[in-house]
């Protein structure tokens, strides 16, 4: 376990755009808001000063630029990671158009309230209900598909997150619930092929698809990271199946961290990142902290304090690698990686050799 909490970290922190500059509320920069499922767009519902109309902003946040405004009636707005795309949610109705032609693509409804939503790439929207998961093809004229039932013991949790790998076979939906002065994290995985559930404890989740150094082939990757006790969590890198003939066995790996809040808080992680170029995972908690993972041991590299804020939605940076977020301070934020600060932090401070000599390769690609 390394923990490192120290004022040199090899990371640097720069504001992008602070969203009050251009218009948007303190108060109304939170989770149900402001949402971002890729480094290209930021979508923000809020309502406008002058006549207190419910608005729709589209942000670039790398030129820091807007890209569209235009009135809604939606409850919740979500942003097509990669494409101009819309997508508004009012109730049980859903419809998805293109910001820049103003076209309308597709549109339906369910007759269960949607308790979580999101783009799960950019063809496929994922709909949580209090009983069901449905997956909803934009692009093709049907109607959302059954996918799974959620498992019972998510029934009384919040839900969070929902995630899918690069394939759609491999399904989690994350929920927390409050128990015993903590927040406790449940994460249900489900597999589509041989329709299999699995509740496991954590807070956050995600997928990848990660191509071990000594494997020819790339397999598909579970990330988990949980706060098991009062100051003590897990980071999980777990290899899924079905195995990859000529791959190494499947390998389980995961490192202890350790939590840094106040008596009077409880941190626990909200977020976990892929660098597959640089075989880096990064998990972002709730209090702003950022944790340094190597993917091929699961060994936790570093840890340091990135916002005194909230940090409620977090993406990869494709430019650089590193991290994009927004906090509930309204700052639109980049966490980019010191390459060669953090290979001699491996190897000088954390005593990770095989770890920095690996980092030192990739980085230099």
């Amino acid at each position: 376990m390394t923990n490192n909490n120290n004022n040199t970290p090899p990371v640097s922190i720069h504001e992008l755009i602070q969203l009050s500059n251009i218009g948007i509320p303190p108060d109304q920069v939170t989770w149900n808001r402001v949402t971002m499922t890729s480094d290209r767009w930021i979508a923000i519902r809020h309502c406008n000063k002058e006549d207190s109309s419910s608005m729709v902003t589209v942000l670039n946040p790398k030129e820091g630029s807007i890209s569209y405004v235009g009135q809604t009636t939606a409850d919740s707005v979500q942003i097509n990671p990669t494409e101009p795309v819309i997508a508004l949610k009012a109730g049980i109705r859903f419809e998805v158009f293109n910001f820049n032609t103003k076209q309308l693509i597709s549109k339906t409804k369910l007759h269960d309230p949607v308790v979580y939503w999101t783009w799960l790439n950019t063809e496929v929207i994922a709909m949580v209900t209090e009983t069901l998961v449905y997956h909803w093809p934009i692009w093709e004229d049907c109607a959302p598909e059954k996918m799974f039932l959620r498992h019972q013991r998510l029934e009384f949790t919040e839900i969070i997150s929902y995630k899918a790998d690069p394939s759609l076979k491999w399904l989690a939906v994350t929920g927390l619930m409050p128990e015993e002065e903590k927040i406790s994290g449940l994460t249900q995985l489900y597999y589509v092929d041989e329709d299999i559930t699995q509740c496991i404890t954590a807070h956050a989740v995600c997928f990848t698809n990660y191509q071990y150094n000594d494997n020819p082939l790339p397999s598909t990757v579970l990330c988990a990271a949980t706060r098991d006790a009062v100051d003590i969590g897990k980071i999980h890198v777990i290899e899924l199946g079905p195995y990859k003939q000529g791959n190494f066995a499947p390998r389980n790996n995961y490192d202890h961290v350790q939590f840094y809040d106040g008596a009077d808080t409880y941190d626990f992680p909200v977020s976990l990142h892929v660098s597959e170029k640089y075989g880096l995972l990064f998990t972002i908690t709730k209090y702003g902290y950022l944790y340094l993972s190597d993917m091929e041991t699961a060994a936790c590299l570093c840890c340091n304090k990135i916002s005194n804020f909230i940090m409620f939605t977090s993406t990869l940076n494709t430019d650089t690698q590193g991290i994009m977020g927004v906090t509930r301070g309204g700052q639109v934020m980049t966490i980019k990686i010191k390459k060669e600060g953090l290979v001699s932090h491996v190897r000088d401070k954390a005593k990770r050799t095989n770890q920095a000599d690996r980092l030192e390769k990739a980085i230099s690609c």
